[in-house]
């Protein structure tokens, strides 16, 4: 491009002073241009910290639940039945000629609106070592509701389960009663040794 002459000076600042107008606009075009590329990045930049951090709080939070979840299973135990053979890999147990007995016990009377549960039952070490028996602390009743009866003794059992230092292969045999609300209808027997750290053994004696 051809440079202008000037032929005086003002025409020379006039000239200069055009020139600097233009550049201040190229400067401001070029400002506002990069303002809005910035903002855009800023704003780009802020949404994907925010989506980062939403993300890894999900995780967390579902690592931390998962991790409980692990530490803190509840095994509920499998059911059995009055007759049936009831295993957990260190003991096994069988129930038979349940009873439910209301007649006047002088000797151990019970409250009223309760009855005795009587039954027989077979208990086997089937563990590999000598563990001890003691029905008052392993022997329980709990209902569907969460009633709980421990042993209560009745002039109606006549060869109740003695405690026993049983060896593997061993096996003990006797009666156990319980005080319970007359109208209980699914009462469980718990035989909860607690060998080789088993989980309990849960029988539905009545059915």
């Amino acid at each position: 491009m051809k440079k202008k002459h000037h032929e005086t000076p003002i025409e020379l600042l006039e000239d200069e002073a055009q020139e600097l107008q233009k550049e201040y606009r190229h400067f401001r075009k070029f400002r506002d241009e990069n303002s809005l590329l910035f903002g855009a990045f800023v704003f780009g930049l802020a949404a994907l910290i925010v989506i980062n951090t939403v993300f890894w709080m999900h995780w967390t939070a579902q690592r931390l639940y998962d991790k409980a979840s692990t530490h803190n299973v509840i095994v509920y135990p499998k059911v059995a039945k009055s007759l049936q053979d009831s295993r957990n890999g260190a003991v096994e147990v069988q129930v038979k000629n349940v009873q439910l007995n209301s007649k006047q016990d002088r000797a151990f009377a019970v409250e009223e609106g309760m009855t005795m549960l009587i039954m027989d039952v077979m208990i086997k070490n089937t563990s590999k070592q000598t563990h001890e028996l003691i029905p008052v602390n392993q022997l329980f009743v709990k209902t569907e509701v969460g009633d709980i009866s421990t042993l209560h003794a009745s002039m109606h059992v006549s060869s109740p389960l003695p405690a026993s230092t049983l060896k593997p292969g061993e096996s003990v045999s006797g009666q156990v009663s319980f005080a319970v609300l007359k109208n209980t209808e699914r009462p469980l027997l718990y035989v909860d040794t607690g060998w080789d750290d088993t989980t309990p053994l849960v029988i539905d004696v009545l059915h």
